[in-house]
């Protein structure tokens, strides 16, 4: 099986894949691994300008990883905030992935269920392979990518079947010191030629983190299980279909705001997320100019606390029919696209009742790359997408029966409400795109580009889809985003240097109101610029990759009414730029995250042992100015500021693979038991009165990983 690669300026296939995967002046043993690998399972690769990572299956299994974080632990352009897998967010270049389109296997993870806790859960177990696109891109990036797109592919039986091999199993067993335990199993074959089938079951436990100074961390402890299913068939010589089934559940005793660490007097309270994914992919490969891709979806997450009588579910359902089409010089791809999102949420009285909001987009593409000359190819696009929303709320009478809170109904079954409201929204627009990669020879080419999107208002947080006041006048979001890229690679060394700069105008952000709710509003234009530096070197049986990445990211043009006692109408207008974003007040939008450098080795000791290291470096963030919408709402008097320390994280492992079905893995993350909070998670605003509980989750301290994976 041949690594992913896509020949477009914005996709284009990492050059650190390319370097990882050459096999110049490798030693046999680990070429023979290498083959091996390719044709078990295709080549994870961290795609865009400046998201500069090579993440292999056999990476994710040395360091033994269990979360988004652990997925892209050594991504330094890619940063996971949060040490409790369920609120764990990721950020591309500083941009949270609420503006980011994030697929499974073609299947879009859409809004939050509640804004302390993440919206993208997956198991690393189960990944062939993760494309992360940084920035606006291609035509085909999907709706709403203004922050960019993430795709998430699982494994085929073919994947984990070797040549001549009809059925298998692998069991897999891992224990976690800090702490926790892991088991797997995965039974996979083929039932005929052309049909295989692969089903996993995994389960997770872990009991409270400590940190790196040996202090436990509170309410951290939480049990996973996930049960996958996929059936592949070979149709006809032309055609093939793939059908996908995966459920996971998480349940845990977590804080009110999960994504904080509750203080020691703090309740916990019984949570519990959910979510099944079933998707359907056909592909008929005919000739030059019918290559027809459909992918039909249907995914449902859902989630319940005992805080509030409280419970929420996101159901998405939608398709993606595209066909590529070789025409000379050209290689065309187009097609269209529609999604429906529907959100539920209900809770006792204090919260009103039972909300719904349905949001739909339909689009069509066309995306076209054009090798002009064998050393130039210009790529080029248009996307048009339409939104519309409605929104209904239903303001439910609740009673309570023996200590339980339920909806009162009457005679009929029907619930008892004393209002009704109902709005919709639509938006609709035209996105371009142009770019091109110049090769100067095998090794040199420079790649250039500039694209746009466009977002309409999403459905709402399903936590405060049932405060929302409606908002006439509230724009789409559009973004510019441009992009220069300068490469070299001859297999032995690497070179990258990349710049950016990304500007969503208008975006939209749910304010609070105070009394009024929550308020969807244009706020202001979010920029996130930065530049990124890459050297690798790659010997006989040894590889090191360096990396340094900058990123700004900050709001500009944003708008405050601050009391002001000296002016007649008693506010004043004040028209800021420059702020940079902290999670606690800008959820959903950004984080702040210091310059990092990355620095990554593996060393092939034999043919059956493999080291690794790691060093991840981020610098500090000293004196953010925050709480400018808290002045806006007459919660405070003056502004404040707040610091992100500098932390460093080393992790090593160590794979021992004796026989072809044995292998055992010893991992240390944080090796050095470094005390730190990730700058992807909530900052630390306990010095500022009357804020001592907003203080974001710490990161886990040294934690020794042992697993054992035995095939049959």
């Amino acid at each position: 099986m041949t690594a992913h690669t896509t020949p477009t300026l914005y996709f284009k296939t990492s050059i650190l894949s390319a370097f990882v995967a050459a096999s110049l002046g490798m030693p046999a043993y680990a070429q023979e691994q290498q083959q091996i690998q390719e044709k078990k399972i295709e080549r994870i690769t961290v795609v865009g300008a400046t998201t500069n990572a090579a993440i292999t299956p056999e990476e994710l299994e040395s360091y033994q990883a269990n979360d988004l974080e652990d997925i892209f632990r050594h991504t330094p352009s890619v940063t996971v905030g949060g040490s409790l897998g369920i609120a764990q967010k990721i950020f591309v270049r500083g941009v949270e992935d609420s503006m980011v389109n994030v697929t499974v296997d073609g299947a879009p993870q859409t809004s939050t269920l509640f804004h302390h806790i993440g919206r993208v859960a997956i198991e690393p177990e189960l990944l062939r392979s993760v494309e992360v696109q940084a920035g606006a891109g291609e035509a085909t990036s999907g709706s709403g990518a203004v922050g960019g797109a993430i795709r998430f592919k699982t494994k085929t039986a073919e994947d984990l079947l070797t040549d001549g091999e009809r059925f298998g199993g692998l069991l897999k067993a891992g224990y976690f010191s800090n702490d926790g335990h892991k088991e797997s199993v995965s039974l996979y074959g083929r039932v005929t030629d052309a049909v295989n089938v692969l089903a996993s079951y995994v389960n997770v436990s872990r009991n409270n983190m400590d940190d790196g100074d040996g202090q436990e961390i509170p309410g951290t402890a939480a049990d996973q299980t996930l049960g996958f299913a996929k059936v592949h068939a070979d149709i006809t010589e032309h055609q093939e279909l793939t059908l996908s089934y995966e459920r996971r559940k998480e349940e845990g005793q977590f804080g009110k705001q999960t994504n904080w660490a509750p203080l020691a007097s703090d309740p916990l309270f019984a949570s519990w997320g959910e979510r099944e994914t079933l998707v359907l992919n056909h592909g008929w490969y005919a000739n030059a100019l019918l290559n027809l891709e459909t992918t039909l979806y249907q995914t449902e997450s859902s989630f319940k606390r005992e805080l509030y009588t409280w419970d929420a579910s996101i159901k998405t359902t939608g398709f993606d029919i595209r066909n590529s089409s070789d025409i000379g010089r050209h290689a065309l791809t187009y097609g269209v696209e529609h999604k429906k999102d529907e959100v539920h949420s209900q809770s006792y009285a204090d919260f009103g009742g039972i909300f719904d909001e349905d949001g739909r987009v339909t689009a069509l593409y066309a995306q076209d790359h054009w090798q002009i000359t064998d050393a130039l190819l210009l790529s080029l696009g248009l996307r048009y997408d339409a939104y519309e929303l409605d929104h209904q709320g239903i303001e439910a009478n609740w009673i309570k029966v023996d200590g339980v809170w339920v909806i009162e109904t009457d005679a009929n079954g029907d619930p008892v409400t004393s209002s009704s409201a109902f709005s919709t929204k639509k938006q609709d627009g035209i996105s371009k795109n142009l770019g091109f990669t110049y090769s100067f020879t095998d090794s040199l080419r420079l790649t250039a580009g500039y694209a746009e999107a466009l977002r309409g208002r999403q459905v709402a947080d399903a936590f405060t889809v049932g405060e929302l006041t409606p908002n006439e006048n509230l724009k789409a979001e559009e973004v510019d985003n441009i992009e220069l890229g300068l490469e070299y690679n001859d297999g032995t060394w690497l070179f990258e240097a990349s710049v950016y700069r990304s500007v969503i105008n208008d975006v939209v952000f749910d304010k609070f109101k105070g009394s009024e709710g929550v308020f969807y509003e244009n706020i202001g234009d979010l920029e996130s610029k930065g530049l990124e530096l890459v050297a690798g070197y790659k010997a006989s049986n040894f590889d090191l990759l360096v990396s340094y990445n900058h990123n700004d990211v900050e709001l500009n043009n944003s708008e405050f009414l601050w009391p002001d006692a000296s002016d007649p109408s008693g506010v004043r207008r004040v028209n800021l730029s420059g702020l940079q974003l902290a999670a606690y007040e800008y959820g959903g939008l950004g984080n702040a995250v210091g310059d990092s450098l990355n620095v990554s080795a593996n060393y092939w000791l034999s043919d059956e042992i493999k080291l690794g290291l790691n060093i991840n470096y981020v610098a500090s963030l000293n004196d953010i100015e925050v709480f400018h919408r808290s002045m806006e709402l007459g919660w405070v008097t003056e502004l404040e500021t707040i610091n992100k320390p500098s932390y460093q994280v080393v992790d090593v492992y160590i794979s021992y693979e004796p026989t072809a079905n044995l292998r055992l893995d010893l991992a240390v993350q944080n090796l050095l038991d470094e005390s730190y909070r990730s700058h992807g998670s909530v900052a630390d605003y306990g010095h500022i009165p009357g804020y001592e509980s907003v203080v974001g989750i710490k990161e886990a301290g040294r934690d020794i990983r042992l697993s054992l994976a035995y095939r049959f």
